[in-house]
């Protein structure tokens, strides 16, 4: 899933729930069912996936990466955990998000005012 598509899925689930300008009154606020919350866990830990893999990181399990910024999604007892995703759902995602990853275009960006260097990473659909 590329970051457009990503991008797509949140801003559909939040305008649902918020409404465009993510402000409703709170009695006009939807709740949100099991398979949005599951769906909106799955965007963000495609969003992580896809940070590891543009800045050069091995997301697989079992690596350093895995460990610090994907397990906690499953075994976590912070606030990525809820209970949403398994392990094995993990790492189905990281083999989409790497199949995904291997049509895009990544390279170096430049530096901030602060010396830190950013990558690029230009999606399939956005070639």
């Amino acid at each position: 899933m590329t970051e457009k598509q990503i991008e797509a899925l949140e801003k559909e689930l939040n305008t649902k729930h918020y409404g465009d300008n993510c402000y409703m009154p709170e009695n006009e606020i939807l709740p949100w069912t099991r398979e949005e919350e599951v769906l909106m866990q799955e965007l963000q830990i495609r969003n992580m996936i896809n940070s590891i893999l543009i800045y050069g990181g091995d997301p697989t399990e079992g690596t350093w990466k895995h460990d610090k910024y994907l397990k906690p999604y499953y075994e976590g007892n912070d606030w990525r955990n809820k209970g949403f995703v398994t392990r094995e759902r993990v790492n189905e995602l990281i083999a989409e998000q790497k199949a995904d990853f291997a049509k895009a275009e990544v390279g170096f960006a430049g530096y901030d005012s602060e010396g830190v260097s950013y990558n690029y990473c230009r999606w399939a659909d956005e070639m």
